[in-house]
This record gives structure tokens, C-alpha cells and sequence, in this order.
């Protein structure tokens, strides 16, 4: 019977230390080292990593949580969205969309349209695979849609939803119409 289950205290941990991690350590405080610079305080949560990487890529600065995401120099604000490659599972996707927002209202949708620009970024793991940008102007079929939805009134005038769950861009879209700006030597 464990001590647990006998309600006895414990002496000691259960646990024993048997591999050495100083090496990862020291690799994950070296790229927070990094992140810190950029203003990301947590480099492996909330797409730390892939957002140091693009804010460098671009010169660009961190905002807040909330809201765009990054400024550039002269003020222009944008939105940056990733895609990975590989599923959670390890499995390589068939084919890419871009996640917008858990709750998309009206006021996303006006913000999306304000920003200069969208970065958007395929992951293969930890290697970046390819960036477009995309102006606003270019994803309109979309906001519009999502518009049209979020305006749609019952037969009494109240509004049916006062969100969206998520709604995606196929990633070929974005190949389509957006300009291909990374790899360097595949962007020219």
C-alpha cells in the first residue's frame, strides 16, 4: 500500500533527477535572452519563438497582448498569424489554413482592416518554411463574409450571433494573392 493511499506522510520525493538538462538550459536561457530584447517574456509560450524570429526577420516591435501585433519604425501596425506544419501528434498536414480569432466580433474585424499589413508565417517545427505578406485590402472577401454573418438579425432585429468561433483563410489563398518575402533566395 503507498503512503498516499495509507494516509501516511511521505519522506522524500518519488521522483529521481536522472538526466541532465543544464545543456537545454542553457539553450532555452540563451533564446530568452533574446526574446527579453523584443519583449517577449516567455519565448516558449503563446508563439514566443516564432514571434522572435518574425520581429527580427522584419524589424519590427512587439505591442501588447491585446490588438495588433507588432509596429514597425514609421508606426505602421500588423498582424502576424503562424501555421504550423506539423500537427501536435507529430503528422505532417495535408493542407494549411490561417486561424484568426476564438471570438471574431465586428471590432476585430474593423482592426484587421486597419492594420498595414498581415505576416504570415509556415512553421515546419522550429524551421520557418515560408512568409507572405498580404495587404488588408487583398483578404476584404473575407472580412466581408465574416461581416455579413455577424450583421445577420433575427425577425425580431436582434443579432444572431455576437461572434464567429475561429473562421479560417486557406493557406492558398494567401499564396495566391499574398507576396512570398522569405525564404530570401525564393522571394526574389
Amino acid at each position: 500500500m503507498s503512503a498516499r493511499a495509507s494516509g501516511r506522510r511521505r519522506v522524500g520525493p518519488i521522483l529521481k533527477p536522472v538526466g541532465d538538462i543544464r545543456p537545454l538550459v542553457g539553450y532555452g536561457m540563451a533564446l530568452q535572452a533574446m526574446a527579453s530584447q523584443l519583449g517577449i517574456h516567455n519565448v516558449f509560450d503563446d508563439n514566443g519563438y516564432k514571434d522572435m524570429l518574425l520581429l527580427t526577420m522584419f524589424g519590427l516591435t512587439k505591442l501588447g497582448r491585446e490588438g495588433d501585433d507588432a509596429v514597425d519604425a514609421r508606426g505602421r501596425r500588423y498582424e502576424t498569424k503562424t501555421v504550423a506544419r506539423v500537427s501536435s501528434k507529430g503528422e505532417r498536414k495535408a493542407s494549411l489554413s490561417i486561424t484568426t480569432e476564438h471570438t471574431m466580433t465586428l471590432a476585430n474585424i474593423a482592426r484587421y482592416r486597419s492594420s498595414f499589413l498581415w505576416i504570415i508565417a509556415v512553421f515546419d517545427q522550429a524551421q520557418p518554411e515560408a512568409v507572405w505578406e498580404i495587404s488588408p485590402a487583398l483578404l476584404e472577401p473575407y472580412f466581408s463574409e465574416w461581416e455579413l454573418k455577424l450583421r445577420e438579425q433575427d425577425a425580431g432585429g436582434r443579432p444572431v450571433r455576437d461572434h464567429l468561433n475561429n473562421p479560417k483563410i486557406p493557406l492558398k489563398f494567401i499564396a495566391e494573392h499574398g507576396t512570398r518575402v522569405w525564404p530570401p533566395e525564393e522571394a526574389d
